[in-house]
């Protein structure tokens, strides 16, 4: 006669508990990353709404990027990412001098326009050459009026405003030279 023995069976209602321990803990414990993109400070909120004062055109330097990653100044000058830094200093230091270029640095508006085909790469390159831009413009700035030599590192330190100079220096700047930067997407 041949016996029945009962199989061995697991208890599982243990393992449901260990299961359900290691799900709370990989969900405690995983950082999700949610940077993406690229950090762009915003002026503080104002309480009352104000209607922005019209520009004049020759204010306003217009750089175009196209589907095939090329640059357009104003429209119809070709240029490349390496002119882009020079030109913006151009456009904020002219003072009035040449009637391409704004009349002064708190007057004047630089507005990035691009094709929704436009490589993040390339829109990004640029982007920086225009704050680099005005970096630079900055520190010319403070180099000509205070007679000491400032690079473009240093101004953009003085956003973090350490010392109680380093506060005055940025708000002068910001008063002199705002950066009056306009994305467009086309």
């Amino acid at each position: 006669m041949i016996s029945k023995r009962e199989k061995p069976t697991v208890n599982a209602s243990s393992m449901a508990d260990i299961a359900f321990l290691l799900l709370i803990f990989f969900l405690v414990s995983t950082r999700i990353s949610t940077e993406k993109g690229f950090a762009m400070s915003l002026p503080p909120k104002k309480e009352q709404q104000t209607s922005p004062t019209p520009a004049l055109d020759r204010d306003v330097l217009r750089i175009s990027l196209n589907s095939e990653n090329k640059i357009l100044f104003k429209s119809d000058e070709i240029g490349t990412v390496a002119e882009v830094e020079e030109r913006v200093k151009t456009h904020l230091m002219n003072y009035n001098k040449d009637e391409k270029y704004s009349q002064n640095p708190q007057k004047a508006v630089v507005v990035l326009s691009s094709q929704r085909q436009t490589d993040y790469n390339f829109y990004i390159q640029v982007l920086d050459k225009i704050k680099a831009g005005y970096h630079k413009a900055r520190a010319d700035f403070l180099t000509k009026k205070l007679g000491v030599k400032y690079t473009p590192l240093e101004v953009i330190d003085f956003a973090q405003q350490k010392t109680q100079e380093e506060k005055e220096l940025y708000q002068l700047l910001q008063k002199e030279f705002p950066i009056n930067i306009l994305e467009q997407k086309n």
